[in-house]
């Protein structure tokens, strides 16, 4: 019972910092930026960066959201006497 109290708690205390952290979050682009420049990226060659850091990013979301695809049609029921 302790175990299942405790393991409730958990979850509910990481989807906690979870949501806040997606609610505040910066957008793609925002984060790319901070990015580049916490690598040390050259002016000249920011651009390229973020666009390419970007891509990845939305490439990476599209994939993990897209639809499953859609079930096979049902066989058409056999006539009954």
């Amino acid at each position: 019972m302790k175990k299942l109290i405790a393991l409730a708690a958990a979850a509910a205390l990481l989807s906690g910092v979870s949501m806040s952290s997606f609610a505040a979050g910066k957008s793609v682009e925002e984060r790319c930026k901070a990015q580049a420049e916490k690598h040390k990226i050259a002016e000249d060659k920011l651009e390229a960066y973020v666009k390419t850091c970007v891509e990845k990013h939305t490439k990476h979301a599209k994939m993990s959201a897209a639809p499953a695809p859609a079930a096979a049609p049902a066989a058409p029921a056999a006539p009954g006497k």
